[in-house]
């Protein structure tokens, strides 16, 4: 929680302060109906205060957005196996938008253009180029990379709050399926059993078959 300072007046603000508060205010009320009175309210200042800090609400929201990319960046060393390297990186982009709905919601829009984000995009652009990738596919296969985990995040993100509840929706599911007509739908009943295994089983399948196929030389 955002503390306020002594005696009623507002914790001196800083662009930490304030990206903290904006966290709590958005997961309180959703990005549609976010404003800068409720953030200013939220800080116990007038709102214009905030553009001392920031040059608008869309660079605040950025750095909102980029501070939930932190734990993907945190410590990532690169190696000498770039392929391994960028499955490491989408896996922990994914892993750090799961946790974190307002991130999720903001990058889901766009780059932030912002420390974390930048660190990102160097990471997996470097690994293609570490691979003998040309340029032309390496953009593209870099914006696949990120289609694919920030698509896959908002797709699990729903479910990945509670196991019992990710595992009852699934049991449910599983049942529709299984009491479909076996004559109309044979290839469901073949595999319904299978069908809906864990997310980032899932995930880093259709991760491994991209990268297989976008980090290939040509």
């Amino acid at each position: 929680m955002v503390a306020s300072g002594r005696e009623g007046r507002p914790a001196k603000l800083t662009r930490d302060t304030i990206c903290r508060a904006a966290q709590e205010v958005l997961a309180a009320s959703g990005a549609a109906d976010f404003s800068m009175r409720a953030l200013g309210e939220k800080l116990g200042v007038d709102p214009t205060a905030v553009y001392r800090h920031f040059a608008d609400k869309d660079e605040l929201m950025r750095e909102v957005g980029d501070r939930a990319l932190a734990p993907a960046t945190r410590d990532f060393t690169t190696t000498d196996d770039p392929r391994a390297d960028a499955r490491r990186m989408c896996i922990g982009l994914r892993g750090a938008l799961l946790k974190n709905q307002v991130g999720l919601t903001i990058t889901s829009r766009g780059p932030t253009r912002q420390r974390n984000e930048l660190r990102i995009t160097e990471i997996l652009l470097d690994a293609f180029l570490r691979a003998g990738i040309e340029p032309r596919r390496s953009a593209l296969g870099y914006h696949a990379l990120i289609e694919y985990s920030v698509g896959s995040a908002a797709l699990d993100a729903p479910l990945s709050r509670s196991a019992q509840v990710r595992r009852d929706t699934y049991k449910r599911w599983k049942d529709d399926y299984r009491s479909l007509p076996a004559d109309e739908f044979p290839a469901i009943h073949a595999f319904v059993d299978d069908l809906y295994p864990s997310s980032d089983e899932v995930f880093e399948v259709g991760l491994d078959a991209l990268l297989s196929q976008l980090m290939r030389p040509q």
